[in-house]
């Protein structure tokens, strides 16, 4: 999940910095208004992937913590 993260951050990264410098943003008009729009939602996807990486570590240890819980109960009932 993290791998497919971080690709999705190069890959937006990529794209910004080949396309900003092309984009009209100072153009009047319907150009100006779609460069402005493109690059908010290409901001958008960078915020959305950079949240998921930051909140992955803790999903994955409260699954780990639920997972530990189980084994516990197991070995538990092993003893009695």
């Amino acid at each position: 999940m993290k791998n497919r993260l971080l690709l999705a951050l190069l890959c937006i990264a990529a794209l910004l910095y080949v396309a900003v410098p092309r984009l009209p943003v100072t153009e009047d008009g319907l150009a100006g208004w779609f460069a402005i729009a493109w690059i908010v939602l290409a901001l958008m996807a960078v915020g959305g992937n950079m949240a998921a990486i930051m909140y992955l570590p803790k999903r994955k240890r409260m699954v780990q913590k639920a997972k530990l819980a189980q084994v516990k109960k197991v070995r538990l009932r092993q003893y009695q």
